[in-house]
């Protein structure tokens, strides 16, 4: 055995008898012991332990030491050959390293040196891993990142805002977002014909043909900002009580969430996005009966409106989104022999019916109509003049528009808030827009007393 590991396994078993030693005295003190002779007795333990502890992780250490100097050996290369060189350096923030979040703090609120080298090393570690992703200059994606608020969250932690947008935005990532949010300006300019020219046939040789002037009406998108923030203590921040992933998981689902409630049914006032069941003139109808037969034959009147109003320009209604609770009201409607009427993995029991899907789930979870179904739990339940109806959403999804920073990570930024009380603020903010008055018409809804709560 090697000598160095014997006298370290040897000192370990030497601090373990002192604590057996440590403890046997303790638990032989008399009832009536003063408190002076018992507040040795437990120091005497505390301080066996903290000793027998330091020993097995110096124990510890050096065996695995020796165990990677046994596993990692340099081998000879043949005579003449040669090998690449690679560096592969990994980042220095990961979930279980050090904490990004702390020395954000460290810098920004303390001045740290140490900590603002490690956060500017972390930076140039992130242009270098995006920039070959994308296959550009590195030089170009450094500029191109100047927006992004000066500071990149590691990537696990970016795992993390792409897991916490999936339940939080249904509705919204069904939208078109294939045009990015442009880098300046707080509004955007989208140019309407609301009036066509004419053609017809013309009554009779050398006579007037058909004319009418276009009307164009611009239609102003204007960018919303999107905020939330997390107050922190400097002892959870100092001494790392809570992990980063529980501080950004909880902060980045709320804005998430609040983007998608907002692009439903957002009023457009007071910094609000404009939803789409706010937007004037958007098709729709109105059921009255709390049924399956009530409500069925009402989507099926939104997509032919959608139909008729956009099918000419190439649009087509392709999505219904609703709340989960109008899903399980579909799949618990039965026939009149008690079969389901909606199928269980894409099953139609009734074959007169276009539907199936699975009751369990978020997101898609099967078709109606022919159209893919999605579920949504940020759909408004308050609706109608007994405020308990949810809305049936339809949409032609390719002009039902959502602008959002492109590959931008949320900024974070750490204000001194409530200094006497050793509080931070963690803050995450971003700027969307988005419209369904492009075309108002190619989009709808299915309202009315029909969609109050179903009962099971």
């Amino acid at each position: 055995m090697d000598e160095k590991l014997k006298e370290l396994i040897e000192a370990f078993n030497a601090s373990c008898d002192d604590l057996d030693a440590a403890i046997t005295a303790f638990e032989a003190l008399a009832d009536d012991a003063d408190a002076d002779t018992v507040k040795l007795a437990r120091e005497a333990v505390t301080a066996a332990e903290a000793k027998a502890e330091a020993a097995k992780t110096a124990r510890e250490d050096y065996a695995a030491l020796q165990r990677s100097k046994e596993r990692f050996k340099k081998e000879d290369l043949p005579a003449g050959a040669t090998t690449p060189i690679t560096v592969d350096e990994p980042d220095m923030y990961t979930p279980k390293s050090r904490s990004f979040l702390r020395d954000l703090y460290m810098s920004q609120m303390k001045s740290d040196p140490s900590a603002a080298g490690r956060l500017a090393k972390h930076h140039e570690f992130e242009i270098d891993r995006y920039a070959d992703k994308l296959g550009v200059d590195r030089e170009q994606f450094a500029v191109a990142t100047g927006t992004l608020g000066g500071i990149i969250p590691p990537q696990y932690l970016v795992n993390l805002y792409a897991k916490a947008s999936r339940n939080g935005r249904v509705f919204a990532d069904q939208c078109n977002r294939d045009d990015p949010l442009p880098e300046t300006g707080m509004s955007l300019i989208v140019p309407r014909l609301t009036q066509g020219t004419s053609a017809a046939a013309q009554a009779t040789e050398s006579t007037a043909v058909s004319t009418q002037d276009p009307t164009e009406t611009d239609l102003t998108v204007n960018v919303r900002t999107i905020a939330g923030y997390s107050p922190v203590s400097r002892q959870t921040l100092e001494r790392a009580s809570y992990s980063e992933a529980i501080l950004f998981e909880d902060l980045i689902a709320r804005y998430h969430a609040a983007l998608d409630s907002g692009a439903l049914n957002g009023a457009g006032t007071s910094g609000t996005i404009l939803g789409l069941l706010q937007t004037g003139s958007i098709s729709s109808s109105v059921s009255s009966t709390a049924t399956v037969a009530g409500v069925w034959p009402k989507i099926a009147d939104v997509i032919q409106q959608i139909n008729t109003a956009v099918g000419g320009l190439g649009y087509y209604a392709d999505k219904i989104v609703m709340h989960p609770r109008r899903w399980g009201f579909f799949e618990a409607a039965l026939d009149t022999q008690n079969r389901p009427l909606f199928g269980v993995s894409g099953e139609n029991y009734a074959v007169t019916v276009d539907a199936g899907g699975e009751a369990a789930g978020y997101g898609f979870v099967g078709r109606m109509h022919g159209l893919p179904v999605f579920i949504d739990a940020n759909i408004p339940t308050n609706g109608g003049a007994g405020t308990n109806q949810d809305s049936i959403i339809v949409m032609a999804s390719r002009i039902v528009h959502l602008w959002e920073q492109e590959d931008a990570p949320i900024t974070l930024a750490f204000e001194q808030q409530a200094g006497n009380q050793l509080q931070t603020q963690l803050v995450a903010y971003g700027y969307a827009a988005f419209t369904a008055g492009r075309y108002p018409a190619g989009s709808g809804a299915v309202t009315g007393t029909g969609l109050v709560p179903p009962t099971f």
